[in-house]
């Protein structure tokens, strides 16, 4: 009973280390990969927080999606504000969580497919009320500005932003998981063998971050 008990802190441990480092490394990659449309800039932090809440679970997305956007909140220099800060917010842990949580109950290769599609469709939803609702607050202008803006740039932006995210995770989930299992800090079987579904998954990300490049360009040529 007292081993298991040690087991089980350590693996607690591990998480919450874990989880820190992908927040960290979330939030630094704003820095490294950014593509600026008009008012609005995308970022790759969406695709680092998914492959933790794989890895982790649905409710690390929320407590992961928060730290990121709060330390960009109060770094100096920073011009986002409270509002940017809880947008950011809302985007990242909607995105990370609908497909994660699909993912939870389908832990598959269909699993992963089908939850970071759902996670593409729901932020661009879910997004729609949010920038009409804050939008105008956030940028101070006035809400018909927003609605103008609404189906020619913010909508196709976090389309595009959704789909960039959901191919990183499909390129780069496998590596990262497989890395960490080599480094025993997650549990699970070593397998490096490229399968089938690897080629798939290989083939689906490569269109889906064709359809987000495709509509970044247009945007930005507008």
């Amino acid at each position: 009973m007292e081993n298991q008990n040690k087991k089980t802190k350590q693996l607690d441990i591990k998480k919450l280390v874990g989880m820190a480092t992908f927040s960290a490394l979330a939030y630094a990659v704003t820095f490294v990969f950014r593509i600026p449309v008009q008012f609005l800039t995308f970022d790759a932090k969406d695709a680092i927080l998914t492959i933790a809440a794989f890895i982790y679970g649905p409710l690390s997305a929320i407590i992961m999606s928060f730290i990121p956007a709060f330390i960009e909140f109060i770094s100096i220099g920073s011009n986002t504000g409270f509002w940017g800060m809880f947008m950011n917010f809302v985007s990242s842990a909607t995105f990370s969580f609908t497909a994660s949580v699909i993912y939870k109950y389908k832990r598959s290769f269909n699993g992963a497919i089908i939850g970071l599609y759902a996670a593409v469709i729901v932020t661009t939803l879910v997004m729609i009320p949010m920038n009409l609702l804050v939008t105008p607050i956030f940028m101070d202008a006035p809400r018909a500005v927003v609605i103008d803006f609404l189906p020619t740039l913010i909508l196709p932006f976090n389309l595009a932003k959704s789909l960039m995210n959901a191919a990183i995770t499909m390129l780069i989930y496998k590596p990262v998981s497989l890395a960490m299992k080599r480094a025993h800090l997650i549990p699970g079987k070593v397998d490096v063998k490229f399968n089938k579904q690897s080629v798939i998954m290989l083939i689906v990300g490569a269109v889906t971050l064709t359809a987000a490049i495709t509509i970044f360009i247009i945007l930005k040529t507008k």
